[in-house]
């Protein structure tokens, strides 16, 4: 049986498994504390942070992501924990969602500037560089470079290549 676990880690909220494994947690701040059922300790010695997906035993002095949780509580193995997980998990859910016409590519940077310096002095009209998705970039990855948009011919947006500057016309340094 073939188990995808990254997907059942995104289907598996750990609020939701602190309830199916019967944990009695109380929340403080951004986490839930309780005794560790498996190692003892303190009441604060289970440590579980939703906004991380994530766990650590202090007593034990381990932790992991949500299916090493369960397999901390339930003392078996990862791939076994994974199954435990997954059989609770909506047979819906367990597909993964296949991607529409209108997700595939990247998302267009809103931040370039089609009307930058460096944009003209590589040739680009300003109007142009708009209309084909050129323009310079004072933030991101991209930074401090003239961002060429790389497309499919089917004009899907795949990427950018970055012009650092313009020596000489038509010679650039990549």
């Amino acid at each position: 049986m073939y188990l995808d676990f990254q997907q059942i880690k995104d289907d598996s909220p750990i609020e939701t498994v602190i309830e199916r494994l019967g944990l009695n947690m109380k929340k403080r701040g951004n986490q839930y504390r309780g005794k560790c059922p498996i190692c003892g300790g303190s009441e604060r010695a289970l440590a579980i942070t939703p906004s991380k997906n994530a766990y650590y035993c202090f007593t034990d002095k381990k932790g992991g992501d949500v299916i090493q949780l369960v397999a901390h509580i339930h003392e078996i193995g990862v791939k076994e924990a994974a199954k435990w997980l997954s059989s609770a998990v909506p047979e819906e859910k367990k597909r993964k969602p296949t991607k529409s016409s209108e997700d595939k590519g990247f998302k267009p940077l809103d931040y370039l500037e089609p009307d930058h310096e460096a944009v003209v002095a590589l040739g680009f009209e300003p109007e142009d560089a708009e209309r084909i998705g050129v323009g310079y970039a004072k933030r991101g990855v991209m930074r401090g470079t003239v961002a060429l948009p790389v497309r499919l011919s089917d004009g899907t947006l795949v990427g950018y290549i970055g012009v650092e500057d313009c020596v000489l016309p038509g010679s650039w340094r990549f």
